[in-house]
């Protein structure tokens, strides 16, 4: 992949979107990485606190907080819990963060409130529950496993 040209990476992610944009920064990431690391091994990064860990590959261009978090998590085993989309919305409907917070600070807040063997599941189960349940537009509330804990049921459910 480091060796392939931007038109290459952006042919074999383009059905992620936004795939010239995406392998460009791809491109420069691994060149980064190389520069830095002399190769591709972050193993290291497991070494070091999450937020640190966080903060070095924030650093390459174009990773942010998810990115950085996704990686972290998935490729690394650490607990670094990313919030997409679907995570933010059923943590903001679920009270678990304050409605006008910013996805960036919800990451760590997040994080804050799930116990590190637990990210992971933590992660996959919000992000079904808010694919198949708890949708951005009509939610199934009356599905709704959790609808007795959730204060956003008596808003979304009309009586």
């Amino acid at each position: 992949m480091a060796n392939a040209s931007v038109g290459e990476i952006s042919h074999s992610i383009k059905a992620g979107g936004l795939g010239e944009v995406k392998a460009r920064y791809i491109k420069q990431a691994l060149e980064e990485i190389r520069r830095r690391q002399d190769g591709f091994e972050l193993g290291f990064l497991k070494k070091l606190p999450v937020d640190e860990a966080r903060d070095w590959l924030r650093q390459l261009p174009g990773v942010g907080m998810k990115t950085a978090s996704c990686v972290l998590l998935f490729s690394l085993g650490m607990p670094a819990l990313p919030v997409d989309t679907h995570v933010f919305r059923v943590a903001k409907r679920l009270e678990l963060i304050d409605s006008k917070i910013s996805a960036e600070k919800a990451h760590k807040l997040l994080e804050g409130l799930v116990p590190p063997q637990d990210v992971y599941q933590f992660h996959v189960l919000l992000i079904e529950h808010g694919r198949k349940i708890c949708k951005a537009q009509r939610p199934r509330c009356n599905e709704c496993v959790l609808r007795g804990l959730c204060s956003s049921y008596a808003e979304l459910v009309p009586r």
